[in-house]
């Protein structure tokens, strides 16, 4: 009897113990939003330097694209201004170095009922899309005008602010 006495007590012990591991070892499960690390928001300085050595041309036309991006609102404000040209569009587009690109969308264009404004000013809310191909420095800005298609263009660059 004794024997059973001993073997129930050392039972009741393991038991207790297997418990109290178990509940001492009790994990909190981080939320998956907390694991994550978010990557800083940044804002950038855009400026482009629009002239002849994009198109190779031989226009004494010059231009000066100033602006700000901000990654939080998508949103790119801009500021252009321009000399020695009189412009009949200008664009931003997007595309490798060397190509025609793709249309992003037009700045100024003569003949919209618009006076020419100079500084030409503007902001443009970018989709994802065109949000990678400008932080890849795909985009540049091109200004057409009678003469030739386009007469001057320049690479957007950036600075983190």
């Amino acid at each position: 009897m004794r024997g059973n006495v001993i073997w129930f007590f050392l039972l009741r012990m393991a038991v207790v113990v297997l418990l109290a591991g178990a509940v001492g070892c009790k994990k909190n499960i981080a939320n998956e939003d907390d694991t994550r690390i978010k990557p800083p928001v940044r804002t950038y300085i855009v400026t482009a330097r629009i002239d002849k050595k994009g198109t190779n041309s031989s226009s004494e036309g010059t231009a000066v694209l100033k602006g700000e991006y901000d990654e939080h609102t998508k949103s790119l404000d801009y500021s252009l201004e321009y000399k020695n040209i009189d412009p009949q569009l200008i664009a931003f587009r997007s595309g490798a170095k060397g190509s025609v690109g793709t249309l992003i969308t037009e700045i100024y264009k003569k003949g919209d009922g618009k006076p020419v404004a100079d500084p030409i000013k503007g902001s443009l809310v970018l989709t994802p899309l065109q949000e990678r191909s400008l932080l890849k420095g795909q985009w540049f800005v091109v200004v057409n005008t009678l003469v030739m298609t386009p007469e001057i263009s320049g690479v957007l660059t950036f600075k983190q602010k």
